[in-house]
């Protein structure tokens, strides 16, 4: 695959670099796919694990097996197993630099196979290596040539196509326009839908500053090679769109959302030189417009791959271009503020910790179950609650006096158990219900205030937003009664249910004792160094200041300086927690069940 043009406004036509062609000379080790795991009995599948496991560091060990695979591909006539083996041979000398060798070996390789299609195939690649030496364009040229006229007998429109497209982009890269036109366009006339003959008739339009027309050819490459899923001549497509936008207008977001497209798409087929393009594209296109830091972001990048490829050429362009653009915004920097840095939304959004939210905002509770719940609460002793019609909702006796709410003592999630309980809720405060007491019990939401040393875990802290809201609903809803208790984590399962009968509305259970939220007063931290006058009185300090100023004779009318003077002023209150008792104690036994007579006789 060819490189594509790099737009820049340091080189004529504004925002168009000059052409830039280089061939991959990346070793491939072989057809992609075929990594498989080696058998002792393949000599090629060992080579090819060898070379995946150690490199070139056993190089004469892989060409001996090769030269055994070679030799076994022969005796039993696979034309296509000899090639493999000598495709891995050529890839070892690419590494090592070696492309007369591997030269040797692609002719080698397109004598093997009869077939004219898979010998012009073997061309290409003799093609490609030839371009990778220095002077080697003239014999790539030939042998292109002599590829085509193979896929021409063979009747191969697409190997056609694809060797008449390396011609042109040949042409293109020595500066014969001309010339990769006229065969860009025999390749379109052999095939309409040739996506690399239209690259280039787009890159010479760019070239010469038709843009327009370089445009519309884009256009049309893009739409065709969205049609057959081709993902590397898309990227090239919008690559050219973007350096011929750009050559318009320097600072145009299209152009850089082209850019941008074009990377993507470039990175994600694994194309080196095509990211690099781009790269520099977009460097160029930050630059522009006086956006230093993006731009020296994508210059740094393509930079390294610049070094990577050994293209010497772009990179020394590309560190002129920069140090240019440098200059360029200090000189802009002097009439424009510098943008604001906004920092990504990975710095910004609140990293995750604690339970999870539950992303079910409804009720996992079926209807038939709340139901036989708001059935089971007719209770019998509140003659208000009972219907008029005996036959409606009737029962013996309620079933349950008390509602032990304990979501939060095991695996939960904070919005889904305050969901819940706010469908009990609304259940308990309808007037046709007896409003049952409800008991919440959590654990370690209060270790800290009460001097706990075991760390609780962020699932059962998290049950703090079941205190915020049953406090809540006892101001709402004053009619349903709400208890809640508090648990260390230390306490079993036998001890819990021992604590389970106090007789306040809230209760924490720690170090064996039981503890109650109590006001406290705490000194004001807005009074604490208030001093007052002496003629107004109160506050600290007042009868010092009263002792220094006794010769005041005359009578000032009271004016309020500080607001009111109230023993209220003068203190804050907080909500502290302190041990009242045991945690567990003897409350007696349970008292006798009143009398009860079944709704339907009443």
């Amino acid at each position: 695959k060819l490189a594509q043009a790099s737009s820049g406004p340091s080189s004529p036509p504004p925002g168009v670099f000059p052409l830039s062609c280089r061939w991959r000379s990346t070793p491939s080790f072989g057809d992609q796919g075929e990594m498989a795991v080696a058998t002792t009995e393949d000599p090629l599948k060992q080579a090819k694990k060898v070379l995946e496991e150690y490199g070139l560091s056993k190089a004469e060990e892989v060409r001996g097996l090769l030269r055994d695979a070679r030799a076994a591909a022969v005796g039993r006539g696979d034309s296509q197993g000899e090639a493999d083996a000598i495709r891995v041979l050529i890839d070892i000398h690419l590494a090592k630099k070696e492309h007369q060798e591997a030269a040797q070996l692609a002719q080698e390789a397109a004598g093997v196979f009869q077939d004219k299609s898979k010998k012009a195939t073997q061309m290409l690649l003799l093609a490609q290596i030839h371009l990778n030496r220095e002077g080697g364009w003239s014999e790539a040229m030939t042998v292109l040539g002599q590829a085509q006229a193979l896929y021409k007998e063979a009747g191969d429109k697409d190997g056609e196509v694809e060797a008449m497209g390396m011609m042109a982009q040949i042409h293109l890269e020595g500066g014969d326009t001309e010339a990769a036109l006229r065969v860009a366009r025999e390749a379109l006339a052999v095939s309409p839908d040739a996506a690399t003959a239209m690259h280039t008739i787009a890159q010479v339009q760019l070239a010469r500053g038709d843009v327009s027309a370089a445009i519309q050819q884009a256009t049309e490459m893009l739409a065709v090679c969205k049609d057959k899923a081709n993902k590397a001549g898309h990227a090239s497509a919008s690559l050219v769109l973007a350096n011929a936008i750009l050559s318009m207008d320097a600072t145009s977001m299209e152009g850089l959302n082209c850019g941008r497209e074009a990377l993507s798409l470039f990175q994600e087929v694994g194309d080196t030189y095509g990211t690099q393009s781009a790269l520099h594209t977009l460097a160029n296109g930050y630059f522009s417009r006086c956006d230093l830091e993006e731009g020296l972001k994508c210059a740094r990048e393509a930079l390294a791959l610049f070094r990577q490829t050994g293209d010497q050429n772009s990179e020394a362009v590309l560190k002129a271009t920069v140090e240019q653009a440098r200059a360029m915004t200090q000189e802009y920097r002097k009439t424009a503020p510098k943008r604001p840095f906004v920092l990504p939304p990975s710095a910004i959004s609140a990293r995750l910790c604690g339970p999870q939210a539950c992303p079910v905002a409804e009720s996992a509770v079926p209807k038939e179950v709340l139901d036989q719940v708001v059935a089971g609460r007719k209770y019998w002793g509140n003659p208000t609650q009972v219907e008029p019609d005996p036959t409606v909702d009737a029962a013996d006796r309620a079933p349950n006096h008390t509602v032990i709410w304990a979501m939060n003592m095991s695996d939960n999630s904070a919005t889904q158990v305050c969901v819940e309980f706010g469908d009990l809720l609304a259940c308990m405060a309808k007037g046709d219900v007896a409003k049952i007491p409800i008991v919440v019990l959590t654990c370690g939401v209060f270790g800290r205030q009460v001097g706990e040393h075991q760390v609780a875990t962020m699932t059962n802290v998290a049950a703090a937003t079941m205190w915020g809201m049953a406090r809540t609903a006892r101001q709402e809803v004053p009619s349903v009664i709400i208890q809640l208790l508090d648990f260390s984590e230390a306490m079993t399962a036998a001890e819990i249910p021992r604590t389970i009968r106090p007789a306040l509305p809230e209760s924490a259970y720690y170090h064996k004792a039981r503890w109650e939220p109590q006001i406290a007063a705490v000194p004001s931290l807005f009074r604490r160094d208030l001093r007052r006058d002496n003629l107004t009185g109160g506050g600290p300090g007042g009868q010092e200041s009263a002792a220094k100023n006794t010769s005041a004779k005359f009578l000032r009318k009271t004016f309020s300086w500080t607001g009111p003077s109230h023993k209220m002023d003068f203190c804050w209150y907080r909500q502290e927690w302190r041990a009242c008792g045991p945690a567990f104690e003897d409350v007696g036994a349970m008292p006798p069940p009143p009398p009860c007579r079944a709704m339907r006789s009443c």
